[in-house]
């Protein structure tokens, strides 16, 4: 799910940076992302301002996070040192959004400020004959991971999962327009229907 993950953050820096903003798109060399089937994590970072520590590659304190696989709700701290009720939470599921809040403990509920739900899966355009949205054929996943670290990008960017996944995000946070995030994802159809089709917890307001 790497893939997936690089295409939200790019699409994201990208966006941002045809708006007028600096932007950052980074991978995390803290997870040591090269390894096989561990948890990885991909930041984009923007602002009206320049960004003076553009070659730090983590952050510990993201406002958006974004669950690409909804399980990785219980495997770690993903707030860390997020504000108090000032984190987006947007997680790849077809549950209730209430259901989910109860795999946060109460640390990391304290830095919500939205929960985001979209069935990701379920608005994506379907590839193939198999139900699960992460298979590709294995000439494919050789491209895919020829350009894991860099240069060029062999597939389309912001295509299956990745597409609701940044409608949602964006349509949710409101800092970033619609029409234009949509602009530089390749499947634009499957991702305003995530812009239209998710669920908002407002947590903060709320607690």
């Amino acid at each position: 799910m790497d893939k997936e993950a690089r295409d939200v953050s790019t699409c994201i820096a990208t966006a941002a940076r045809n708006l007028g903003y600096f932007a950052e798109n980074v991978s995390d060399y803290v997870d040591d992302p090269d390894r096989t089937n561990c948890l990885v994590r991909r930041y984009a970072r923007f602002d009206s301002e320049p960004i003076l520590d553009r070659f730090v590659y983590e952050n510990p304190h993201p406002d958006w996070v974004v669950l690409v696989e909804e399980t990785i709700i219980k495997a770690v701290n993903f707030f860390r040192l997020t504000e108090p009720a000032k984190g987006v939470l947007v997680i790849n599921s077809a549950r209730e959004p209430e259901y989910l809040l109860k795999f946060l403990p109460d640390h990391m509920k304290q830095k919500l400020d939205k929960l985001v739900v979209v069935d990701a899966t379920g608005l994506a355009e379907q590839r193939g004959d198999s139900p699960w949205m992460f298979v590709r054929d294995l000439p494919e996943l050789a491209f895919d991971r020829m350009s894991t670290e860099g240069a060029v990008e062999r597939l389309a960017i912001g295509r299956g999962i990745a597409a609701p996944l940044i409608g949602a995000l964006v349509a949710a946070t409101g800092d970033l327009p619609v029409e234009k995030v949509a602009d530089v994802v390749a499947d634009k159809d499957a991702m305003l229907r995530g812009a239209k089709q998710h669920a908002v917890v407002e947590y903060a307001s709320a607690h």
